[in-house]
């Protein structure tokens, strides 16, 4: 508690527009994701029915029932028959071909021969088929896995699969999904009522693995415990069918702010999950005077109203898909009419986390947002605008990805440079340009937000690219060349501790900040450690996107692919690694949901950790692995189009009281023990 008391000492002296003892309310909350004062429940869901009812066992059942099959209410099997590995005769392609002689009607027990290979039990900690840990080695050679599945019911699902190599999936003698390249699919899989068959194959390659799980498919029926309410937050989908829901949500008093696409700031009743007002905060409102006499104005204001119209469907609770889609156009009107009045003002940068991809600040009086479009802007927390300005900097590959932090009364957001506004009146105070004007990819970018901490009685930031710069001017004081470019993990701030993890080296750093402040800029010390996965499947990148929780002397980071690392925070010492069993889903049109990307969460006595399909695991922390809980949010995302999925979940969430509020790509929840 003493260094919960440091902390909230340090942030009180941020500047005028803080309250006495006001902490600045941002992303995970002060930037460590630790909610000391919450108590959250360790426990609830929303699943399906259906996945709910579903047995599963490896031997042959020995009647009609269910008999003593496992229970396997969160959708994933963790006992398998396996077999092989076996190769792949010359000419057949590995997923649409037998490798082994009818392998679409194998109905194996434990001991069956296939010639000199065997069936055999394989037990698995989460719901990951790890076929090297199971079988060896084997480079471009196929395995199997088997089990039966009892259904109370006829009834339609949704298998969710990651793999890493050519795969097929056989349900009941059929094939419902077979790629021949590295992948991951969502198919529909047709479940008879009583036993199935189901066989998963899958080729070697770099990782040896398949990560299955079901879900329900489109409107349930859904059963859920210990969720107050959820509320749709208006979404859009990109090219890659993604990018919507990525921003997290903040409590101010008794409303929650958040981000909903496009380019929209929504106030919801934390009480019962009414929205209150909308504001949207984009070029048309930042339009000047002269803009308006442009011709198209006219344009750009009917779009306006459209858009106005259809938010009061969503007000109301009457926003259909239909109508979001057409919220949507109406949206891209406003756009494409400010872009005929100012080309190169009014310009949108293409962005991975989509326009509603940041989590907005708040010093408790105000709350400020800033959107990929360049723009900035404050409300007072009555939705009344109080200043709103349009600095559009050219955006590099993936776009922008850094919510805006306040610091000694300042708004600063990065934008290639960092830029420094006055948080009162929006009058912008300094910039400092960080990396290159131009090109795709400059060296040192990154995509984490920045960490203030104080040094010395000044006021600093650390950059996600490891950089300090000074508060008061926006000068570079420590610039580091070891994050490499596109890191994606924020900083993050624990006493007089700096931690960093970088993504394409994924190595974790321990800087210790100085007692006074210099220029240049001197860490006491700045230690690297390697952070090693390699003995975990992968997709095809072992990266960290999200940022640690640092403890009682222990780190908790998270990797996109469910790995749980935890490390001495002072040496980067392993301490543990586990497989979470996350359902995280991985492929290569995944947008900003690629793998597990929410930072840990410390609530109460918990470690609340997320994956990026409604799964997360509950643990206590400390030196052994001891799990509370696993729990699930199911629900359909995009339904109806070509990406239709289980909803994704990739925002950090926010612990307030006894609750804890998790916004997917198209809904808020509030979780509460009820």
């Amino acid at each position: 508690m003493r260094v919960f008391a440091t902390l909230a000492l340090a942030w009180s002296l941020l500047g005028a527009t803080l309250a006495a003892g006001e902490t600045p309310l941002g992303w995970r909350n002060d930037g460590s994701g630790k909610f000391p004062h919450a108590t959250p429940p360790a426990q609830w869901s929303r699943r399906s029915k259906a996945v709910a009812g579903l047995r599963t066992q490896v031997e042959k059942p020995a009647g009609p029932d269910a008999g003593k099959a496992a229970p396997m209410p969160g959708g994933t099997i963790h006992e398998w028959l396996v077999l092989g590995p076996v190769p792949v005769p010359e000419g057949v392609k590995p997923a649409e071909g037998d490798a082994l002689p009818g392998e679409t009607e194998f109905a194996p027990a434990e001991g069956d021969k296939a010639g000199d290979l065997a069936w055999k039990k394989a037990q698995f900690s989460s719901g990951v088929i790890d076929f090297q840990e199971a079988l060896g080695k084997a480079d471009k050679k196929a395995a199997y896995a088997f089990a039966h599945v009892y259904s109370e019911a006829k009834t339609v699902l949704r298998l969710q699969l990651t793999h890493h190599g050519s795969a097929r999936v056989v349900v009941n003698g059929k094939q419902v999904y077979a790629t021949n390249g590295p992948s991951g699919g969502r198919p529909k899989v047709e479940l008879a009522q009583g036993w199935n068959r189901i066989l998963i194959k899958v080729v070697g390659h770099d990782a040896w693995y398949a990560a299955p799980s079901f879900f329900g498919f489109q409107d349930g029926p859904y059963e859920q415990t210990n969720i107050a309410w959820s509320t749709p937050i208006a979404h859009s989908y990109t090219y890659f069918g993604a990018s919507s829901g990525v921003g997290g949500p903040i409590v101010v008093k008794d409303r929650i702010y958040l981000l909903g696409e496009l380019d929209s700031l929504y106030c919801v009743n934390k009480a019962d999950g009414k929205i209150l007002w909308i504001r949207p905060t984009g070029y048309f409102e930042a339009a000047t005077d002269e803009d308006k006499k442009h011709a198209a104005w006219v344009e750009a204001a009917a779009a306006a109203d459209l858009r106005a119209g259809l938010q009061a469907d969503l007000l109301a609770g009457t926003l259909t898909q239909a109508k979001n889609e057409a919220l949507q156009k109406a949206e891209k009107g406003v756009y494409d009419a400010m872009a005929k009045i100012d080309p190169a003002r009014y310009k949108r940068s293409p962005v991975d986390v989509g326009n509603s991809g940041y989590t907005p600040v708040s010093d408790g009086e105000r709350v400020y947002v800033w959107l990929p479009s360049g723009v900035t802007a404050c409300y007072d927390l009555d939705g009344n605008r109080r200043w709103i300005r349009v600095d559009n900097i050219p955006s590099f590959e993936h776009g922008y990805s850094s919510s805006p932090v306040l610091a000694d009364g300042k708004l600063i957001v990065f934008m290639r440079d960092l830029l420094a506004f006055d948080a009162k009146d929006g009058k912008l105070l300094w910039t400092t340009p960080v990396v290159d004007r131009k090109g795709n990819n400059p060296p040192g970018y990154f995509h984490g937000t920045p960490q203030p901490f104080e040094a010395g009685g000044a006021w600093h930031l650390m950059l996600g690219n490891g950089s300090v710069a000074r508060v008061s001017d926006g000068k570079l004081v420590y610039q580091e060349k070891r994050s490499g470019n596109q890191s994606i993990c924020s900083p993050v701030r624990e006493g007089g501790d700096l931690y960093l993890v970088t993504t394409w080296s994924n190595q974790f750093f321990r800087y210790e900040a100085p007692k006074a402040a210099a220029d240049p800029f001197v860490f006491a010390s700045a230690e690297g450690v390697p952070l090693k996965g390699q003995a975990f499947p992968k997709f095809y990148l072992d990266w960290h996107m999200g940022s640690p929780v640092v403890h009682d002397g222990l780190a908790y980071l998270v990797n996109n692919n469910g790995v749980l690392t935890v490390v001495e925070a002072k040496t980067g010492a392993l301490v543990y690694q586990r497989m979470l069993d996350l359902d995280s889903f991985q492929s290569h049109n995944e947008s900003a949901a690629r793998g597990s990307g929410v930072s840990p969460v410390l609530a109460g006595n918990h470690l609340y950790l997320f994956g990026n399909t409604g799964t997360c695991v509950v643990i206590e922390p400390g030196r052994t692995y001891k799990e509370v809980a696993r729990n699930r949010l199911e629900g359909v995302a995009a339904k109806g189009t070509w990406g239709e999925r289980q909803e994704r979940f990739i925002a950090n969430p926010w612990c307030d009281g006894k609750r804890i509020y998790v916004r997917g790509e198209e809904n808020l929840y509030a979780i509460e023990a009820r």
